[in-house]
């Protein structure tokens, strides 16, 4: 498989955070999620990208979630190319004598470890700005100026801009 390069910059909306310790307010970016793209939608693109069927495309998508599934559950590792690899882990509890370490398994959960071209994909990816969900309607800059005013700062403005008055 090639390497494959977004076309489309991520979108992040800034947000708020508090130090609960010292009530200091900073601004950090969360990523904007699009609606999830499902196993179906998939189908779709990968049967237009090649020559095979949605329906051919669409069922063997199901058999790799059912096998791999089974696999995890098996305690396999499951290898997924350049996407990464699925492992199983257990959330348990430390106790003092081996004869209770059964019943310290709480349960068992799959854990996903990106490969190194998705890696790479990532840290190439680039970003666009845009209002958070809950403010969608306002402009961004106007976003902007209500960060500011809970922050309490406004960036340093590049020397020789003055402030218009």
């Amino acid at each position: 498989m090639g390497n494959y390069k977004t076309k489309l910059p991520a979108q992040y909306a800034p947000h708020i955070t508090t130090n609960i310790r010292t009530g200091a307010k900073k601004v950090t970016a969360h990523i904007v999620e699009k609606e999830e793209y499902t196993i179906d939608m998939l189908a779709v693109e990968i049967a237009q990208a090649t020559t095979v069927t949605r329906p051919d495309v669409k069922a063997v998508i199901d058999a790799f979630v059912d096998i791999s599934m089974r696999h995890l559950c098996e305690g396999h590792r499951v290898e997924l190319g350049s996407l990464g690899k699925l492992f199983p882990t257990l959330k348990t509890t430390p106790v003092a004598y081996l004869e209770d370490v059964d019943k310290s398994i709480k349960r068992m959960l799959a854990r996903f470890l990106p490969g190194d071209q998705l890696v790479a994909n990532m840290n190439e990816a680039t970003f666009v700005m845009v209002a958070p969900k809950g403010a969608q309607g306002e402009a961004l800059e106007t976003k902007k100026e209500a960060i500011y005013a809970v922050i309490g700062h406004k960036p340093p403005k590049p020397s020789g801009e003055g402030d218009g008055d």
